[in-house]
């Protein structure tokens, strides 16, 4: 068990967004839970992943999520979970005025599974 409050956010190294990498902390071994805090302005990066299937949870918003190759952006309310496949492309973004948290569960447990959210060809 652990209070998400009491652990000191840290940078992602792709995106710079604040993050709660919970894996550790509650020592995961089967998915990949970490807590996103996105100021306005913020963005996670573009991308897809090669073999996880990821679980979106706004903590606090409404959210908004960029999602597929029409890279249409969804509002997403407070409580709302959504679940995207490993080939479909996302971005949790804020571009509002407000701050929001999101729970982001990824499994399996694969490490640097994000990817181009394109091929080449694709785009």
């Amino acid at each position: 068990m652990v209070q998400v409050d009491d652990v000191d956010p840290e940078p992602s190294a792709g995106s710079g967004t604040l993050h709660v990498d919970l894996v550790e902390e509650l020592g995961c071994t089967e998915m990949r839970p970490k807590v996103w805090y996105l100021s306005p302005g913020d963005a996670m990066s573009f991308h897809r992943q090669t073999e996880q299937e990821e679980s979106y949870y706004v903590l606090d918003g409404p959210g908004r999520l960029k999602i597929g190759a029409d890279e249409e952006v969804h509002d997403v309310p407070t409580g709302t979970a959504v679940r995207i496949p490993p080939e479909t492309p996302r971005q949790v973004l804020n571009d509002t005025e407000d701050d929001h948290v999101w729970l982001v569960v990824g499994a399996p447990p694969t490490t640097d599974d994000g990817r181009p959210p394109f091929d080449d060809a694709e785009k």
